[in-house]
């Protein structure tokens, strides 16, 4: 089997490698591919001239539709080219580019550059661009995930005979990949994001010992936001005083007051909602750093030998840098979302890895520690503020709290719950 590979990039949702794969016998069709990019041959020189820059025109379409018409049986998967151009704009601009990896900067030119094609003006000026997000651009690169794409997103070896646990390095037959393991909890509502490398045993332990806590910390939005469990049903909350639940668009709260202490005439205007769960705060850090590690490519593990100890309980921490969390709907996501910033260089006063996670209103920026490619443990107050100004898309919102989740004590999960008159 021969492949193809060329690179989609827009601004819009239309991204990623496009991957074909064909017989040797068949290499007509690549050659009707490039012609849909409007790919010229000299046969003289046996050589392919194409641009790079494309517009999603009715005839750039056509020659699209004809060429999936015409290939369709051969290769099926081929069909989902259609679905991805749907989503530009009518004369949207786009480009073609090598199958490579591009660095943040190199992706910032070419963003800019479609948005002058695209009549796109920001209300952002670029200096200011270059003042909140200079730093990042010169030091990280940045990693993302589109879990709005059609299909699932496979993270690591296909091949499940040779698939290697990142977490534990073990191999077949010494552990088993039968279970399809999420990169990040499928109760928080992630169906998309896959990791191939992470075998049984370990996801077994990560979700009893780390992801549960994380999951029951996040019961509330959970259920206040409908977001569906591994059932694809929406979470219900029953505690020891309480029962929490959405019924179509409408929340329903069942308290059971104290009679002795309460009004019964009188809703309470507080109350603190007893789960009867029992977490570790910590474990909500070690959660938010198993998720980054399971999307990372697995050519970075080997920089986290300790971190991943430190997940599975083989060595005990007692203080961890502070994590930035935000409460907003500002930037409010039913599906989580994370992104990787990867430093690319020898500036060991910056963290190694960073991790953004998204879910409901929740926002958390945080280190993942212990890794071999940092010289600083990010505790004190000097270090982690030189970090944060580098970060300033972090302290420019202005609204995070910096909170420390070393808290290793298993203590009950509690929520306080505030009621006010609505006034009309």
């Amino acid at each position: 089997m021969e492949h193809f590979k060329i690179q989609l990039f827009s601004t819009s949702q239309l991204g990623g490698i496009l991957d074909i794969g064909y017989e040797s016998n068949q290499s007509e069709i690549i050659f009707d591919l490039l012609y849909v990019f409007n790919a010229e041959f000299d046969t003289t020189k046996q050589q392919i001239n194409a641009d790079y820059k494309h517009k999603n025109t009715e005839e750039f379409r056509s020659r699209l539709e004809n060429f999936i018409s015409k290939y369709k049986n051969i290769l099926p998967q081929i069909q989902q080219l259609d679905s991805k151009f749907k989503r530009l704009e009518k004369n949207e601009w786009f480009f073609v580019l090598p199958a490579i990896e591009f660095t943040t900067q190199q992706k910032y030119e070419l963003e800019k550059e479609l948005n002058i094609l695209n009549n796109y003006n920001s209300d952002i000026s670029e200096e200011k661009v270059l003042e909140i997000f200079g730093c990042i651009m010169n030091n990280y690169e940045l990693i993302t995930f589109d879990l709005d794409k059609d299909r699932k997103i496979k993270i690591g070896e296909d091949n499940r005979d040779k698939r290697i646990c990142r977490f534990c390095n073990k191999k077949k037959p010494d552990v088993k990949f039968k279970k399809e393991a999420h990169a990040i909890s499928e109760a928080l509502g992630n169906k998309k994001l896959i990791l191939n490398e992470e075998c049984d045993s370990c996801n077994e332990f990560f979700d009893e010992n780390i992801e549960r806590d994380f999951i029951y910390y996040h019961d509330l939005a959970r259920t206040m936001f409908g977001i569906k469990n591994k059932d694809n049903n929406s979470p219900k909350m029953k505690g020891d005083n309480f029962q929490f639940f959405k019924d179509g668009n409408n929340l329903s709260i069942a308290i059971v007051q104290d009679t002795e202490k309460d009004n019964e005439n009188e809703p309470p205007k507080n109350i603190v909602f007893k789960t009867g769960n029992k977490i570790k705060i910590q474990n909500i850090y070690k959660a938010l750093c198993k998720f980054a590690l399971s999307v990372i490519d697995s050519k970075y593990i080997i920089n986290f030998e300790d971190t991943i100890k430190w997940l599975k309980n083989e060595i005990e921490i007692q203080k961890l840098p502070k994590i930035g969390v935000w409460h907003s709907y500002k930037f409010f996501t039913e599906k989580p979302e994370i992104t990787l910033y990867l430093r690319n260089n020898d500036n060991y006063d910056l963290p190694y890895l960073i991790g953004e996670f998204r879910f409901t209103y929740y926002m958390y920026v945080f280190i993942v520690p212990f890794s071999s490619q940092d010289k600083k443990e990010f505790l004190k107050d000097e270090e982690y503020d030189n970090y944060l100004k580098c970060f300033k898309q972090v302290t420019n919102i202005g609204e995070f709290n910096y909170v420390d989740f070393s808290e290793n004590e298993e203590k009950d999960l509690n929520f306080n719950i505030n009621f006010e008159q609505r006034k009309d």
